[in-house]
């Protein structure tokens, strides 16, 4: 289902933490929420699932306005960071309860049990206790019991963030095939970029109480709309010029560009530029990060970083040549306020 906020605010005293927050996520699509620690993101799940009241502002599922229903009436499914398992009850007792609060009958309940340990692959460990499985095991167990009353939108708060990285990326991969599999509308919040960027048909960015981007995971990344959004989603190199018919002329080169023109801001991530044969520029200095290496490199009153693989490491002082991608540039008008 469609789900549409609008016009949503909300403040913790004299702590404004939302601002007319606008968002809409198509039915059957997977949006992210990405913002800093305190941002708001946990705080529109809840608003959406009806767990804090906002200040002013509409929600609404399919055209239907349920700004003012109580949580029991919104059908949502909320999945926290934690799994929040009664101890006491069995792994088919946790998927159940909900089931028994909608009045389900025992049949039905046993039926839809059935389904969701298939789907979350946990076969065999339905008659145990929370403490009997492991953290990961936890929270499918987690996802299986909010997906149990099937709601119409599934909410998941930073879900995997105490999963170990390998855990964490097995569970994104399940979590998309059964938004794929079930067409779930699903919001996600997280702080890993790299989660996002792999899991989401979109992504918003929350930064000073609003969504300053909303858009596609490459869009995001390859053409922030600002220049907070493109420092908030990693490391990038700015170069100066100016547009004169149909090209773009700066220190480090000319580069052909349509539907732009003044003086512009070419954006590039590290990854789009690559060293070759030459000398024209010089390495100032690099940090290694895992299986990678950022140089920072430099032209005349340019800086550029680049990124290239840490198994030969290019030393400080080195010239070299670059190439630049030729297609799809992401420009800013240099009078823009980025």
């Amino acid at each position: 289902m469609k789900i549409q906020l609008q016009g949503i605010t909300k403040a913790y005293g004299k702590d404004k933490v939302l601002n007319n927050i606008n968002l809409q996520v198509k039915e059957g699509k997977f949006l992210s929420i990405l913002g800093s620690s305190g941002a708001g993101k946990s705080t529109i799940l809840k608003i959406i699932s009806g767990l804090v009241s906002q200040d002013n502002g509409r929600i609404k599922i399919d055209g239907l306005d349920i700004s003012n229903y109580p949580v029991e009436k919104r059908n949502i499914g909320y999945i926290f960071q934690s799994p929040l398992l009664f101890p006491h009850m069995t792994v088919e007792e946790n998927i159940a309860f909900g089931l028994q609060v909608k009045k389900w009958d025992s049949q039905s309940i046993a039926k839809r049990i059935c389904e969701l340990v298939k789907l979350l692959q946990i076969e065999g460990l339905e008659k145990r206790l929370p403490s009997m499985i492991s953290g990961g095991q936890q929270q499918r167990v987690a996802i299986a019991r909010a997906l149990a009353p099937k709601p119409n939108i599934l909410l998941m708060d930073e879900p995997f963030s105490s999963l170990d990285s390998k855990l964490r990326e097995e569970m994104g991969e399940l979590v998309k095939e059964i938004q794929e599999k079930l067409n779930l509308t699903i919001i996600f919040v997280t702080h890993d970029k790299n989660e996002s960027l792999t899991l989401s048909h979109e992504i918003a960015i929350l930064l000073d109480g609003g969504i300053a981007q909303i858009d596609t995971p490459k869009n995001v990344y390859y053409k922030p709309n600002s220049k907070k959004v493109a420092e908030f989603m990693g490391q990038c190199s700015y170069i100066t010029g100016k547009i004169e018919g149909n090209t773009f002329h700066s220190s480090i080169g000319k580069f052909k560009v349509t539907g732009v023109e003044g003086e512009a801001i070419l954006f590039l991530r590290p990854e789009q530029i690559k060293i070759c044969e030459g000398d024209t520029f010089k390495i100032e200095s690099y940090k290694i990060i895992g299986r990678q290496v950022i140089y920072t490199i430099k032209s005349e009153n340019t800086y550029l970083l680049v990124e290239d693989s840490a198994h030969d490491i290019l030393p400080v002082g080195k010239t070299i040549g670059l190439t630049f991608p030729n297609k799809d540039l992401h420009f800013w008008k240099r009078h823009q306020q980025i």
